[in-house]
């Protein structure tokens, strides 16, 4: 089952019920005019490293970029918006406590350790939907692979 599909459980479980896309850049735009807001996007994986392990399984670790964004009006001023900044970074950081816990049969199926590092920049006025928020770089280490 792809990654996103656990991305997408999560973000559905967020208190601020947003909406959840996946695409590229050019795909999120476009569908940035019909949806939902608040909603999180998610890009791509960027990067995906494989490590094999000692007991013959092997850990897929996902650079992966989430977007929690709100939608704002056009030609507002910066610290307007710090209002929706605000609210997108409460989302962020209940994404990263709710996808620490999250299972999927007997075991969670994210391992993030206390002190892994995410980084999270402001967004301002993006998208022809004018859009508010934060963006979301982390890396994700799935468990709970198959042995080969």
């Amino acid at each position: 089952m792809p990654i996103r599909n656990q991305i997408e459980a999560i973000v559905q479980t967020l208190t601020s019920n947003p909406s959840f896309v996946y695409g590229t850049v050019n795909e999120l735009n476009t569908l940035a005019d019909d949806i939902t807001f608040p909603t999180v996007f998610l890009y791509p994986p960027q990067l995906i490293n494989l490590s094999p392990q000692i007991n013959g399984s092997v850990d897929n670790t996902f650079a992966i970029t989430l977007e929690f964004l709100y939608k704002t009006d056009f030609d507002q001023y910066t610290a307007d918006n710090e209002t929706y900044v605000n609210q997108a970074l409460h989302m962020a950081n209940e994404f990263i406590a709710k996808a620490a816990k999250y299972r999927e049969g007997d075991g969670r199926y994210f391992k993030i350790k206390a002190g892994d590092r995410a980084k999270c920049t402001p967004v301002y006025n993006k998208f022809d939907a004018n859009t508010t928020g934060v963006s979301l770089i982390i890396t994700l280490a799935t468990m709970y692979f198959d042995k080969y």
